[in-house]
């Protein structure tokens, strides 16, 4: 039985322990770019090819049919979100088992539409605006001063995310992102987190591994890749039922989970489709990608 991964950069962290976890439980599994597929519908059937080689090289070889595969995981990055989603649906059309279906990855990858869901099942969420183009970002900004978090619709690792300190400099961010076409949206400042948030692993319905993570000195945002580091935490009761309902209502099997503990209790700041595995692994000592592997097997016929 053979199990497909589908992410751009094979030497990541996570794709290893993955491929790893997967051979000591007796699957192959290939690594396979998104954007390297040439999708087809012939007749009826769905096929697809795959293309090796650097689109400048004239040389470079056919593209290849590719196989069948038992299971499909996919990993691919914010900026092979579209083409990515495309690739799982033509394999979920074929009834193949997927760990994160194509529709879950696209709720988790829109910060503004997975808020939504996530309100709209009363989760706790910060408060949050998205305006649209017409829509004058001086008004826009009024309930969120003096200091604004403004985050892009699409980003990770703590990419795209910006602290204003003062109405004046959030409309003016706001104008450039506007003027640049990037969607955004505003969110209410947590002072009180002090540059502190939690990563709840969630596979099905379980709370498998847990991280606090700490800013910088002088980094408002707590991620890893901005120069923060992490210790181990115990959640709550309630923390733990947060997480786990938050990846259900956006339709995921794995997320990673971010939570922010406010003056008027944990928030849900946003759901990961496809968390990094190397410090939760290594803070919380859990083998998430053996617990991962082992959760798709359950879908494999």
């Amino acid at each position: 039985m053979k199990l497909l991964m589908l992410c751009r950069e094979p030497r990541l962290y996570s794709c290893q322990r993955l491929k790893q976890e997967s051979e000591q439980l007796g699957f192959e599994m290939d690594i396979l770019d998104p954007n390297r597929f040439s999708l087809h519908l012939l007749k009826g059937q769905f096929q697809c090819y795959y293309q090796l080689g650097e689109s400048y090289d004239k040389n470079r070889p056919l593209p290849q049919l590719v196989d069948h595969y038992s299971a499909i995981i996919p990993r691919f990055g914010t900026t092979s979100t579209e083409m990515g989603c495309y690739v799982l649906s033509h394999f979920e059309a074929q009834q193949i088992p997927v760990l994160n279906s194509s529709q879950s990855f696209k709720f988790a990858r829109d910060k503004w539409q997975s808020l939504q869901l996530l309100a709209a099942a009363n989760l706790p969420v910060p408060d949050t605006a998205f305006t649209g183009d017409l829509f004058s970002n001086t008004q826009a900004v009024k309930s969120f001063t003096p200091s604004t978090i403004i985050k892009t619709l699409a980003g990770s690792q703590g990419v795209g995310v910006m602290l204003s300190e003062n109405e004046r400099s959030t409309v003016s961010l706001l104008d450039t992102l506007r003027g640049a076409k990037v969607k955004s949206l505003l969110q209410k400042y947590i002072k009180e987190a002090s540059g502190q948030d939690i990563r709840a692993f969630v596979i099905g319905d379980k709370v498998v591994a847990t991280m606090v993570r700490f800013g910088a000195s002088g980094e408002f945002r707590a991620n890893i890749h901005q120069g923060g580091h992490a210790e181990i935490i115990e959640l709550t009761e309630q923390e733990q039922e947060i997480a786990i309902k938050a990846t259900k209502i956006l339709g995921l099997d794995v997320a990673g989970v971010d939570l922010i503990r406010s003056q008027t209790g944990t928030m849900i700041l946003e759901v990961n489709a496809s968390p990094g595995l190397e410090m939760i692994e290594k803070v919380s000592g859990v083998n998430i990608a053996k617990l991962m592997i082992q959760n798709l097997c359950k879908k494999i016929a």
